[in-house]
């Protein structure tokens, strides 16, 4: 990651207070710069990230100007700030935020990327002493920064060659409606995250797993185990392909993929700059007396590991093989 140019304006909706900088930030503190570059470096791996295209956007052409011109990046951070800075309060958002727009090279490819970080408050210390005596008081502090992405941040990325967007937000309740303010403020129109897609299909499976009586034991592990198995090859999660190994009975496949596409998931799930946490790689089980097992997704379909036999009398047991040692945690 290379931070080629760098700019923050201060946008305090609440106070009705915009704060744009004349210039850009030409050098940054050894001690901040790897607060900046942790939080860049996580936006271009969130599982949040959504692909998106512009729609008679007044930001677009403001970016296409830009590159006509790459000297007038304060003019294209202020203009953007600004814009943002105007719709947030209409949306009734009064919150205090920075707004950080940078140039970037990840993996030798450049971006432009508007971060709208809203502060956060975290009580600190401080000292007063007179002649005599010394006191330590707590101190409110409101307008903090974090390096990782809160819930609130709003986030969009532009490859600077071919105008590809793709944003970050969490849905805003607006008038009981759920709504991605950032696709209004941006006038742009946003594909499902790998997120919320994997959560769609997830729950999609689970559903006709249920109406169909199969054994969820096998369907759940299985997905699980296709996205894994998609995500470290680096391609592309195909819904048809999961529909046709999740499903044997093609009428089961078949809603399967009208469900998907009612919610908006198309045939692909892009699952570029994906990586997977520790819940994503492993299977929770959980009985009905209580009994919680997690189990490495890998070891689900093989016997040489777990085996869950039915009993005669209609019980289920679980089967550990194969273990050399036992540990308490």
């Amino acid at each position: 990651m290379e931070i080629l140019k760098l700019i923050l304006h201060i946008m305090d909706t609440q106070q009705n207070i915009f704060v744009p900088s004349d210039r850009e930030i030409e050098k940054m503190n050894e001690d901040i710069y790897p607060h900046i570059e942790s939080k860049l470096k996580k936006i271009f791996n969130s599982q949040n990230k959504k692909e998106a295209h512009f729609v008679n956007s007044p930001v677009e052409q403001w970016i296409f100007d830009y590159k006509t011109d790459p000297n007038d990046f304060v003019k294209l951070s202020v203009q953007i700030a600004n814009h943002i800075f105007e719709e947030k309060r209409k949306w009734n958002l009064f919150q205090t935020s920075d707004f950080i727009f940078a140039e970037v090279k990840h993996e030798d490819i450049r971006y432009l990327v508007g971060i709208d970080n809203v502060n956060f408050s975290k009580l600190t210390h401080a000292t007063h002493s007179d002649d005599t005596q010394i006191q330590n008081d707590f101190i409110l502090y409101k307008t903090l920064f974090s390096s990782n992405i809160m819930k609130e941040d709003r986030i969009f990325i532009v490859e600077y060659a071919t105008s590809h967007l793709h944003l970050i937000e969490n849905p805003y309740i607006f008038q009981t409606t759920k709504r991605y303010v950032l696709e209004d403020i941006l006038s742009c129109k946003a594909k499902p995250s790998y997120k919320e897609a994997i959560s769609t299909i997830h729950e999609c499976v689970e559903n006709l797993t249920n109406k169909y009586q199969m054994d969820e034991l096998k369907t759940l592990p299985a997905l699980k185990t296709a996205v894994k198995e998609r995500v470290e090859e680096g391609s592309q999660i195909e819904t048809n392909e999961l529909a046709e190994l999740l499903f044997e009975n093609p009428i089961v496949q078949s809603e399967f993929k009208e469900e998907l596409k009612k919610q908006g998931i198309e045939e692909t799930v892009n699952v570029e700059n994906i990586k997977l946490n520790k819940q994503q790689k492993t299977q929770k089980i959980k009985t009905d007396n209580g009994i919680e097992i997690t189990i490495p997704i890998d070891y689900m379909s093989s016997r040489e590991f777990v085996e869950f036999v039915s009993e005669h009398d209609g019980t289920i047991s679980i089967r550990l093989k194969n273990i050399q040692s036992i540990m308490s945690k």
